[in-house]
């Protein structure tokens, strides 16, 4: 009985918290015809989180990761005024640090200790180190000159680290892990569906709603929809990193469960086929590598740390190529659904093969591009860098460039090159600062040696990998794993699920 109350208590917290999100983003829909709408709910959101963080610091902490796991960009909802535009995300970050701050101040002046959980991390000293290099590129970008604006932009980013702090100071017990896994299964669960619910709307003549949603999509920075093939558009959404991250996580559950001879694993099966499904129509060739590094990864795991027998170790992999079937045929079924009318008018065969391999779509033709010059100007400064700010000017292949500059002649400080963004930015040593950090960090999950912390090492893996073409590292997406990795494992024993 007690078995079943706990399963249908973790049921309704779930439900309630998907009831919850799915208002959101209604709201945020509707936010977009209403700037009222928007207005209203940008207050009271902010207004709550004042309210759970005063009350729990967790609960404020629970608020913004939901908003960051879903919100991508983080305009779900914003604020305008004059021409500044601030969104939830900043708001939610204010609010999370400057309450963490005050209580701890509080707390000092009370006990005359000050006590700052992350000062007690193994990781702190490579945390510095790195900080220190952060704090350099934004020195450096001031005595280069950099323009004041392209050194800002570039540089905030990077300042969403200081989460780190309430991080900490939340991440630290069994009941807070169990409540954060909560939330992110169910909000990648979410993220996953809304994927594959858009993909049906804009596979389908839907005529003037497609429209309107589109709009919603990219006034709010949720996503991008772009046609690969007449009547077949890929549904990218920078938050799908989440989705490839919990992916690998439920592959290591099945891992233990197949290690384990359970029976029931239709739960992970149907899991892991919702989550491919998601990464496969975002079309996203970064996302298929971090599958494919991903994938390589947790054999030599299983191989080598785990020692997993060769009947085990079949049948696990017979559940991935089940999975591999599935979530191929639902992508199939929900883009050939006879109702409304399906558009067509593409070749399902060659789609993908066509999408892995081909160089000349605009975005990997503008990438490779970049390459050239951005590699010239870090050979200026190998080794301390240009700072935060620093350009490169290429030839885009973009039709949005081309549309400004008909020559494609296109300056910019943000570069899909990930890792060489960092380099530019803070030298060779800032690069390897940044390197040894997460190779610390994965080390400790390899460490640990409990299924969860395989995972947690996994994701930073796939991390690293992802980040060669898309830059998620000095974003608050990637930035996010990266703290949320290193307070999950700091405080993870041996055997936690």
């Amino acid at each position: 009985m007690l078995k079943l109350y706990l399963i249908l208590n973790k049921m309704s917290k779930r439900l309630i918290l998907l009831l919850i999100i799915i208002s959101a983003e209604l709201l945020s829909f509707l936010g977009y015809y209403f700037s009222a709408i928007n207005f209203i709910a940008f207050f009271a959101i902010s207004l709550l989180a004042i309210i759970l963080s005063l009350y729990k610091l967790e609960y404020g902490l629970w608020l913004l990761l939901t908003e960051l796991f879903i919100g991508s960009f983080g305009y779900l909802f914003y604020f305008e005024s004059g021409g500044l535009k601030i969104s939830l995300r900043i708001a939610l970050w204010l609010i999370i640090l400057a309450v963490w701050l005050s209580k701890t101040i509080l707390d000092w002046v009370k006990t005359k200790k000050l006590t700052i959980d992350f000062l007690k991390s193994n990781n702190f000293y490579y945390f510095l180190a790195l900080a220190i290099f952060i704090a350099w590129g934004l020195l450096n970008g001031v005595l280069n000159k950099n323009l004041d604006s392209n050194i800002f932009q570039d540089f905030n980013n990077w300042l969403y680290l200081l989460l780190i702090f309430p991080i900490f100071s939340v991440l630290k017990n069994e009941k807070n892990l169990a409540t954060l896994k909560l939330i992110f299964f169910t909000t990648v669960a979410w993220l996953s569906i809304k994927t594959l619910a858009l993909f049906y709307l804009f596979s389908h003549d839907f005529g003037n709603l497609a429209l309107g949603v589109y709009g919603w999509i990219r006034l709010n920075g949720i996503g991008e929809i772009t046609q690969v093939q007449g009547g077949f558009n890929r549904i990218f959404m920078q938050s799908q990193i989440f989705v490839l991250i919990a992916f690998f996580i439920l592959l290591f559950y099945l891992l233990k469960s197949v290690s384990d001879n359970r029976k029931n694993l239709l739960l992970y099966r149907s899991g892991l086929t919702l989550f491919l499904t998601a990464i496969l129509v975002s079309f996203s060739r970064s996302f298929w590598l971090g599958l494919l590094v991903g994938g390589l990864f947790v054999w030599l795991v299983a191989i080598f740390k785990l020692k997993i027998n060769l009947k085990h170790f079949l049948i696990f992999n017979g559940y991935i190529f089940i999975s591999a079937l599935a979530s191929l045929a639902l992508a199939l079924l929900i883009v050939f659904f006879p109702w409304p009318t399906p558009y067509g008018g593409f070749n399902a065969a060659n789609l993908l093969s066509d999408r892995a391999t081909g160089i000349s779509e605009a975005g990997a033709s503008s990438r490779w591009q970049l390459l050239p010059p951005l590699w010239q100007k870090i050979k200026s400064a190998p080794l301390l860098g240009l700072g935060f700010g620093a350009t490169v000017t290429y030839k885009s292949s973009d039709p949005r460039v081309l549309a400004v500059s008909p020559t494609g002649d296109y300056t910019t400080y943000a570069f899909e090159w990930g890792w060489l963004d960092v380099w530019l930015k803070l030298g060779v040593f800032g690069l390897l600062a940044y390197l040894a950090l997460l190779i610390k960090i994965i080390y400790d999950g390899l460490k640990i040696n409990s299924y969860f912390s395989l995972a947690l090492a996994t994701g930073l893996v796939i991390l690293t990998a992802v980040n060669m073409f898309s830059p998620y590292i000095n974003h608050p997406l990637g930035l996010t794993i990266l703290m949320l990795s290193m307070a999950l494992l700091n405080y993870l024993k041996p055997g936690l699920r």
